[in-house]
């Protein structure tokens, strides 16, 4: 059942319908046949949407919103391009470092993409970049952001394993970092092997610390929300009206934004909320008719030649996350497929917190991989780029990203040791 399932699934996201949309009628024909009451699946949706947790998420795409619109995010490119610009592949390290700070703003991969990009693709054209160049670095970029505190899909994750947001928060900061690293180190072998950056300026004390000091108000939002969580002074969801309120306090303070626009711009928040709230609802019904199928049976079974192998299993992790997260966009990826790997990998010797990193880290890889991540069709419009021109220049990335994840497969301690030290 499970094959014609997916392969209904599949027809139906490539035949161009919305993930939602596939998603619920592919659950809602499941039940027909099945000849389930047609309320079992609204009760199901319903009740994976019942959680205190997910109210986090329209919260912080709304303290992503006002930040950007009111210039807090230009502000910390600003200071972040003032560190590193004097570098040899300056713009670039800066926007690894921009989609790092800005990532623990907004939450949202597609902000990051967005915000970033707008942002740091026209100075980068104008320093030399080409511009399939610039905007795989920021594509790139953004897809690290699934790992950083408070990812939106952090908190997804976390309500579908049923695993604690703020130790999930700390198992992934340290395998963010080490990404965040070795693309780094591309831009940087780029810029003096294959393309030497036209001038490097250094900044000198005086504008970085004028950078620095237009920065420090939007620096602190991300000090106050994870401080505040990883103290156990509030959860995930009081730290995003925490945050809300900040940044509403900042924007009030910038005067950027006019009044006339707060409207719109909650109308904008509304919708995005809504279309990510949406997946998690019509993916409680695949989830649901999943169970009812006693799916996660059949896939032990099958499983069950491989789960004594760890080697084995982890590449089959890989595979099936990495596939299913281009096709569904990665959240609804995780969504689907962590309630039913996660006991397999806990038979196959892997902690939840070390699975849930590893399948974070996946579907960021999949997010950025053309011709089907997000990230890459956000980016690609913006640079006016084509998704086929991109395909060269993202390889690096794809390469650095997936060594990366292969050290994080093997190396449980990079996703354990920090709620490790949260937890004595």
């Amino acid at each position: 059942m499970i094959v014609i399932l997916l392969a209904v699934l599949a027809v139906l996201v490539l035949g161009g319908t919305a993930i939602a949309a596939a998603m619920g009628t592919t659950g809602l024909i499941d039940a027909i046949v099945s000849g389930l009451p047609v309320q079992n699946v609204a009760q199901a949706m319903f009740a994976g949407l019942e959680s205190f947790t997910l109210l986090a998420i329209p919260l912080f795409i709304l303290t992503g919103e006002i930040l950007h619109r009111s210039g807090a995010a230009d502000r910390l490119v600003a200071f972040v391009n003032a560190c590193v610009a004097w570098l040899p592949g300056g713009l670039g390290i800066s926007v690894v470092g921009s989609t790092m700070v800005f990532s623990g703003l907004s939450g949202s991969v597609n902000a990051d993409a967005a915000a970033i990009g707008s942002t740091m693709l026209p100075p980068m054209e104008r320093a030399g970049y080409r511009r399939e160049w610039s905007a795989s670095i920021v594509a790139a970029s953004s897809g690290t952001g699934v790992l950083i505190p408070p990812s939106i899909t952090i908190i997804v994750l976390a309500t579908v394993a049923n695993l604690s947001v703020t130790e999930l928060f700390l198992a992934a900061l340290l395998p963010a970092a080490v990404v965040a690293i070795s693309k780094v180190i591309v831009i940087l072998w780029y810029a003096r092997f294959v393309e030497p950056p036209v001038e490097r300026v250094a900044p000198g004390f005086g504008a970085l610390g004028r950078a620095f000091g237009r920065a420090v108000p939007a620096l602190v939002a991300p000090l106050v929300i994870l401080g505040g969580i990883f103290s156990g002074t509030f959860t995930a969801t009081e730290a995003a009206a925490i945050a809300v309120l900040y940044s509403t306090l900042l924007a009030l303070a910038y005067r950027t934004i006019p009044w006339r626009e707060w409207g719109g711009m909650l109308v904008r928040v509304g919708k995005t909320s809504g279309v990510v709230l949406v997946l998690v609802g019509v993916a409680q019904i695949l989830a649901y008719m999943l169970a009812y199928d006693r799916v996660e049976v059949s896939l032990a079974d099958w499983a069950s030649g491989f789960t004594g192998n760890y080697l084995l299993f982890t590449l089959v992790l890989i595979v099936v996350f990495w596939i299913i997260g281009a096709l569904l966009d990665g959240m609804p990826a995780l969504i689907v497929l962590a309630p039913l790997f996660l006991p397999l990998a806990q038979e196959a010797g892997m902690s939840p917190l070390h699975f849930a990193v590893l399948a974070l880290a996946i579907i960021g890889i999949s997010l950025v991989t053309p011709p089907l991540g997000t990230a890459c069709f956000i980016v690609s419009g913006i640079a006016n780029v084509s998704m086929a021109r991109l395909v060269k220049p993202m390889a690096p990335f794809i390469v650095i990203m997936f060594v990366t994840m292969i050290l994080l497969a093997y190396v449980p301690g990079f996703a354990e040791w920090l709620p490790g030290l949260y937890g004595e």
